[in-house]
């Protein structure tokens, strides 16, 4: 086990000191607006699902980060997949277990459940 150290009078562990391994960043959103619509339920949706795959912070897998807003409120909840840039409405539990087993898992983009830009 390793210890706890203190630096300028905060607990730090060296594990806390790295980027855990990952290939996307997954960020959702629970700012109020997001929150209103479901949103903490469906974080533990995402995790949970995630954790049946075994994808969160392992090679190949998902960075997972809540965030406040993200904007568009509208069209929320939000999450966004990184590094490709997608933006997500997730609006039921089978929204996010589709877009963790097609492409987080699978590799593939849900085109139609993206949020579209409009002019």
């Amino acid at each position: 086990m390793t210890d706890i150290i203190q630096i300028d009078g905060v607990d730090t562990h060296p594990d806390w000191s790295r980027i855990p391994d990952h290939a996307h960043h997954v960020l959702l959103c629970t700012g109020p607006r997001c929150t209103q619509r479901g949103a903490l339920q469906l974080w533990k949706t995402l995790r949970r699902r995630l954790l049946e795959h075994r994808r969160i912070e392992v090679p190949g897998g998902v960075l997972l980060t809540r965030t406040h807003c993200q904007f568009p409120c509208n069209l929320g909840p939000v999450l966004t997949v990184y590094p490709q840039r997608c933006w997500y409405g997730v609006h039921s539990k089978a929204d996010v277990i589709r877009l963790v087993d097609v492409h987080l898992v699978g590799g593939e983009v849900v085109d139609e459940m993206l949020i579209q830009e409009r002019s």
